[in-house]
């Protein structure tokens, strides 16, 4: 910086400087000043019993240090020579012994102060540098944070969720005569890797509730895994997953457990066809949802295995006993989990001459996981079943057939006299009893229509 502009740093340094020294010779003035006042014959309390003009150079040195302790005992000893040459007090001899004494307090003083101002310096300079570095650390910390929660959300985007989880299951695991779990075990340990990201786990057949030890198939190595643990013989028992979280174990106990998950492979009807027993995953999948979705699976690909089983054997009605399969597993699924199903009564007039295109319409407009079912007893009767489906999405399920109806026959559900009664599944209903009582409100339904447009009503 030039002259004519100064730093602003430089400035407040010298002004301190100057602040200091004139500080340093206000002290030696107010002792010389009281000295007069007080004894005028003795200024410098020369006969005093305590030598107080020590004072003058000691406050000096401590406050600023060294030079300005140093030279203000200096400046003391000065003046008391002058004052004893020129006879301001009498005495024998010079007073060397205090003068001494004054210079080497105002020195010891001094040094100390420095001493403990370069050690204050050195700790604020590493003091400094610790705070550089911890706000450096605090900003990498932060930067980690928010990366590691956008991995994660991207992780938890990239996963599927479980309607889609359920449609790969029916994709890639729809069993043919006799298939059984031997014959489509590394299948479904390929369906928990891509959906659950499941690292290393095993699956292992059960046979009347106990688990076979030897191992179907494998993801990662998985090791011995003893059938005597505790969460493999609450899954067992239970016919219900268990996982560590449950078992509301210490630290050092939750430590020597080696399983992280037992899923059990269990139908509707409550039998276990195998278990999958988990030993390592991520830590971000290790979630409820995903834990869940675990669970569904197994109860599905259970039904899937019974159904499997169930077709070498011989069935009257195999629709209706797949749509029965399907409304149980829905009604286990919210009971459990809490996962919402509708089902739907859609009744068709009989007399209408399009009322066979009309059913195949609706059977055509069903989705992935929908199962519809027409009863033999019941012609122009259908049933769909809406696995995870909300009743606000029944709205635009009824918008979607209106249009496809209006396309086709020129006219919508009213004109065509198409009638659509839905339920809720609701924890204490009963297949039978449901579809039954569904079938009565439609029923009463239509003859309400039939009194509405006779001509008298």
């Amino acid at each position: 910086m030039s002259i004519l502009f100064p730093d602003p740093r430089q400035m407040t340094a010298r002004r301190r400087r100057i602040g200091a020294w004139l500080e340093t010779l206000l002290i030696l003035l107010v002792f010389l000043l009281a000295g007069f006042w007080i004894d005028p014959d003795d200024p410098f309390f020369l006969r005093a019993g305590f030598p107080w003009l020590i004072l003058a150079p000691l406050l000096p040195a401590l406050r600023y240090g060294f030079s300005h302790g140093f030279l203000s005992a200096l400046l003391l000893v000065a003046l008391l020579a002058l004052a004893w040459q020129e006879g301001v007090f009498t005495g024998p001899r010079f007073p060397a012994e205090m003068a001494v004494g004054m210079l080497i307090i105002g020195m010891l003083s001094g040094e100390f102060t420095d001493s403990y101002n370069r050690r204050l310096s050195q700790q604020r300079v590493i003091n400094d540098y610790q705070r550089l570095r911890l706000d450096e650390f605090t900003r990498n910390y932060h930067l980690l944070k928010v990366s590691h929660d956008r991995l994660e959300h991207r992780l938890a985007a990239s996963g599927h969720s479980l309607r889609g989880a359920l449609l790969e299951l029916r994709k890639h695991l729809s069993l043919g005569r006799g298939d059984d779990l031997a014959s489509q075990a590394q299948r479904i340990m390929a369906i928990f890797t891509a959906f659950g990201w499941v690292q290393v786990a095993g699956l292992y057949a059960v046979r009347n509730r106990r688990m076979v030890i030897r191992p179907l198939a494998m993801i990662g190595r998985i090791g011995a895994v003893d059938p005597f643990d505790p969460m493999v013989r609450r899954a067992l028992v239970e016919g219900r997953m268990a996982t560590l979280a449950q078992e509301r174990l210490n630290d050092e106990e939750a430590a020597e457990r080696e399983l992280l998950a037992v899923v059990p492979l269990v139908d509707v009807s409550g039998e276990i066809w195998g278990i999958v027993c988990i030993r390592e995953m991520p830590f971000i999948a290790l979630q409820e949802e995903n834990l869940r979705l675990f669970a569904v699976l197994g109860g599905h690909i259970g039904d899937i295995l019974a159904a499997a089983q169930r077709q070498l054997g011989t069935e009257a009605d195999p629709e209706s006993s797949a749509f029965m399969t399907e409304l149980r597993r829905a009604l286990a699924d919210h009971r459990q989990y809490g996962l919402p199903a509708l089902v739907v009564a859609i009744a068709f007039p009989p007399a209408h001459p399009d009322a066979a295109q009309m059913q195949q319409l609706f059977i055509a407009q069903t989705r992935g996981l929908d199962r519809i079912w027409q009863p033999e007893e019941a012609p122009h009767l259908l049933f769909l079943l809406m696995p995870l489906t909300h009743p606000e999405e029944l709205t635009p399920y009824r918008q979607r057939m209106e249009r496809a109806l209006a396309e086709r026959f020129g006219q919508g559900m009213a004109e065509l006299g198409i009638r659509l009664v839905s339920h809720v599944l609701q924890r204490r209903d009963e297949p039978e009893t449901l579809l039954e009582n569904l079938r009565e409100t439609v029923a009463i339904a239509g003859r309400t229509d039939a009194d509405l447009r006779r001509p008298d009503a």
